[in-house]
């Protein structure tokens, strides 16, 4: 099986967690929509949404690289591995309001995005 479905299902199951803690909150905050003025809930949801928005895009790209023969299995390990952990602590410093944190998992997971997206560009 291609390392990029693992990729995947571990992305998968780090959505599910903050998914599960945007609803949480909405519980405890007893808020449906929006975020109700909880500073909480606002970084839970845009931690679940930013993960989200990049994962998806990440996880596309990644699978064609490596299924397409343009990204090596190490490759694709090494580069998913590096994402993971950077989604990882982008949550961290969004929660914690580390800003630096923040700023630079979240600069470093868009080099990791430009990556793949010139690997499939270049000629085989």
């Amino acid at each position: 099986m291609p390392y990029s479905v693992y990729i995947a299902a571990i992305l998968s199951l780090l959505l599910i967690g903050l998914s599960l803690n945007v609803s949480r909150l909405r519980m405890r905050h007893q808020v449906a929509f929006g975020e109700g003025g909880q500073t909480d809930l606002l970084k839970a949801v845009r931690a679940h949404g930013n993960s989200l928005e990049q994962s998806v895009l990440f996880i596309v790209l990644l699978y064609l690289g490596e299924t397409s023969g343009q990204i090596s299995p190490a490759l694709t390990a090494a580069l998913g591995f590096a994402f993971i952990m950077l989604r990882l602590l982008y949550c961290t410093g969004l929660f914690a309001r580390l800003l630096l944190l923040r700023q630079v998992s979240h600069g470093l997971t868009m080099l990791v995005l430009l990556v793949v997206s010139i690997l499939l560009l270049l000629p085989q």
